[in-house]
């Protein structure tokens, strides 16, 4: 076969593979990029949906130039939680109540991991942590990460260790392979507060074993936090059936909610209410306009709240999260596969 036969062989068998994907008809959904033949950096930014222009217009047109502040009570002051409720349900496996839209990726790792620090070394004493384990104790003082993890979790575990007096443990995984569970074994103990991981390692496209590696930590007593930014709306997973704790994911890659747009966070609703996070804003109070004197935590997931939420940058991803649900995570797995 000559290289010219060869070539034709490969594209007739690339036009018969595109011919048969369930999910070609979901191409046009999207906005024409023009002498843009391939997107390869979804894991960056993800390509804007075509209705997303008629959507801001409208916004800004009816929701906000015409019902101004009527419009937070008619919708916005329930969307953090209500937005979170559908990611959850339909990309991480979540029951609702356990995930909210907020903030940055960063700011919400911050939140999480400082709050569980606190919750494991805190002075209240014990209290029952995942699988009935004993947590609260003063010995309890390490924070476990990888040494590859992307950037940001790295610097904010080690802020907030800085903080709270603890003790960094790193783990150091193959390059290509990304951590396992035994790298998990190795370093957790009857010290290990919190490990904090990445779903996806973001340079070599390793999947960790999410279940098995949560289980090992829970089976040393500790909290285990993951981060999805780069498996949110590609990979499928079941956050509740797994017993995670704790979850921390962005919008703007797969979930196609435009650059900046905010991350979610997911806390199970066992830990809702025993780990408090440190960023106290009006919007995480149980009365949000009673502006009383002293600080009283919300109930349930609106608790991670700190400041007004950005509603304006929750708009572009809402459609994506709709196309994800009509084609199905699993089909964009195997798709991806």
């Amino acid at each position: 076969m000559t290289d010219r036969s060869a070539d034709t062989a490969l594209l007739d068998a690339a036009r018969t593979l595109d011919a048969a994907d369930p999910l070609a008809a979901h191409l046009d959904a999207f906005v024409e990029a023009p002498g843009v033949t391939a997107y390869l950096d979804g894991n960056s930014l993800g390509r804007p949906l075509r209705d997303v222009p008629e959507k801001l217009a409208a916004f800004v047109r009816e929701d906000w130039g015409t019902r101004l502040i009527r419009s937070w009570d008619e919708q916005w002051m329930a969307l953090p939680m209500e937005l979170g409720d559908r990611i959850g349900a339909i990309t991480l496996g979540a029951g609702p109540g356990q995930t909210v839209v907020s903030d940055s990726t960063s700011v919400l790792l911050y939140k999480l991991m400082r709050g569980a620090l606190r919750q494991a070394q805190g002075p209240r004493g014990a209290t029952q942590g995942p699988r009935g384990t004993a947590q609260g104790s003063a010995g309890r003082t390490e924070l476990v990460i990888e040494e590859g993890n992307f950037p940001t979790d790295r610097f904010l575990a080690e802020g907030v260790a800085a903080e709270m007096g603890a003790t960094l443990r790193w783990i150091t995984p193959d390059p290509v392979h990304g951590v396992t569970v035994d790298d998990v074994a190795a370093v957790v103990s009857e010290r290990t507060a919190l490990v904090s991981l990445s779903h996806v390692d973001y340079r070599s496209g390793a999947l960790a074993d999410m279940p098995a590696i949560t289980a090992v930590v829970h089976d040393a007593g500790a909290l285990m936090l993951w981060d999805l930014c780069h498996s949110a709306g590609v990979v499928p997973m079941q956050l509740d059936d797994w017993g995670v704790d704790m979850a921390v994911g962005c919008t703007y890659k797969y979930l196609n909610g435009g650059p900046g747009s905010p991350a979610f966070a997911y806390l199970r609703h066992d830990l809702q209410g025993l780990l408090r996070q440190p960023i106290q804003g009006w919007w995480s109070a149980a009365d949000i306009f009673a502006m009383g004197p002293e600080y009283v935590p919300a109930d349930g997931i609106r608790q991670l709240l700190s400041g007004t939420p950005p509603v304006t940058s929750m708009l572009a991803m809402q459609g994506m999260i709709d196309l994800i649900e009509q084609s199905g995570i699993d089909g964009v797995r195997a798709k991806s596969e």
